[in-house]
C-alpha cells in the first residue's frame, strides 16, 4: 500500500532500517509533512520505503527523500514510489519539468532515471568553502549592489537563454535545468552584485547548517578578488559556510580549497 504521509507516521520513520546514520529526514519531518509531500509504502503495517517532493514557483517539481528499508532493498519499491510521485506532479497542467538529482557515485540513484524516462541533465559540483579559504587571484572594479526586482528578474531571464549554462542553482540541495518564473518573494531572498564584467548574486540559506549560497556564472567574476572580499566577509560575519554550484571546468579551480560533491540532475519536461 502506498499513501501520504502524515506526522503520525514519524515512530514508523525512526523505526525504518536505512543504515543512515543522523538522518536529516527524521530531524525536518514535521516540516517535510507540513510544507511539502512525502509517500509511504507499506507492506502490511510495515514503512517500507518513503520519497517526497518539493515544488518550486508552482513550474518544476523535484523528487526526493528516497529512502527504503535495509530488507526490502532490490523489490522495486523506490522506482515504484518515484514513479507516482512524478505522475503525481504532472496533473498539475502548470507543471512544467519533474526531476531529482543523485549523487555522481550513487549506482542505484543513476540507475532510477532509466526506469522514470528521465534524461540526463547536467553535472553539477557543489563546492562547501570555509570562509577566507579562497581569495580570487584577479583585481576587479567594484561590485554595486543592486536591489531592484526588476534587475534581478531581467538578469536572470537572460541567464535562462543561454544554452550554453546547463542548470540553475535555485537553491542548496536542488539545481533546475533553467529559471522558471520567478516569484517576488524569491527574488527578494537574493542580494545582487553587480560591474562592469559580470553579476553574482548570494542568498542565505538553512539547511541543517547556516549557508551562504553564491550563484556565480562569469568565469572572471568567479575569481574575482572583490567578489570575495564581499562574500568572505558576509559568511564570516554570520558564521557561515560558503556554498557554490558549478559546472566541472569551472569548479576545477576551487577543489583544493573546498569539500566536494558530484551530482547527476536527470528530468523529463511535459510532453
Amino acid at each position: 500500500m502506498i499513501r501520504k504521509l502524515k506526522a503520525a507516521d514519524i515512530e514508523d520513520v525512526i523505526g525504518m532500517e536505512t543504515g543512515i546514520e543522523d538522518d536529516y529526514v527524521i530531524r525536518i519531518f514535521s516540516k517535510l509533512i507540513e510544507e511539502d509531500y512525502m509517500l509511504g509504502y507499506f507492506e502490511g503495517d510495515t514503512l517500507v520505503g518513503i520519497a517526497g517532493i518539493t515544488i518550486f514557483e508552482e513550474e518544476v517539481a523535484v523528487l526526493g527523500r528516497l529512502r527504503t528499508h535495509m530488507n526490502y532493498r532490490g523489490r522495486g519499491i523506490a522506482s515504484t514510489l518515484m514513479k507516482q510521485l512524478k505522475e503525481e506532479a504532472f496533473h498539475s497542467l502548470g507543471m512544467q519539468w519533474v526531476g531529482y538529482a543523485t549523487e555522481k557515485h550513487n549506482k542505484a540513484g543513476n540507475r532510477l532515471a532509466r526506469n522514470l524516462q528521465m534524461n540526463f541533465e547536467a553535472t553539477i559540483v557543489s563546492s562547501r568553502i570555509s570562509p577566507n579559504a579562497v581569495a580570487g587571484t584577479y583585481d576587479t572594479q567594484p561590485y554595486r549592489f543592486d536591489f531592484s526586482r526588476e534587475s534581478k528578474n531581467k538578469y536572470l531571464e537572460e541567464f535562462s537563454q543561454n544554452e550554453d549554462l546547463p542548470f540553475f542553482p535555485h537553491s542548496i540541495y536542488y539545481p533546475l535545468p533553467y529559471v522558471p518564473t520567478l516569484t517576488t518573494s524569491y527574488l527578494d531572498t537574493i542580494e545582487m552584485y553587480q560591474n562592469d564584467l559580470g553579476t553574482f548574486m548570494i542568498m542565505k540559506e538553512e539547511k541543517g547548517a547556516s549557508y551562504l549560497h553564491v550563484k556565480v556564472w562569469n568565469e572572471r567574476t568567479l575569481h574575482s578578488k572583490e567578489m570575495w572580499q564581499i562574500v568572505n566577509a558576509e559568511a564570516e560575519r554570520e558564521a557561515r559556510s560558503i556554498w557554490i554550484d558549478l559546472p566541472t571546468y569551472q569548479a576545477k579551480s576551487l577543489e583544493a580549497q573546498s569539500h566536494q560533491t558530484i551530482w547527476h540532475l536527470y528530468g523529463i519536461k511535459r510532453s
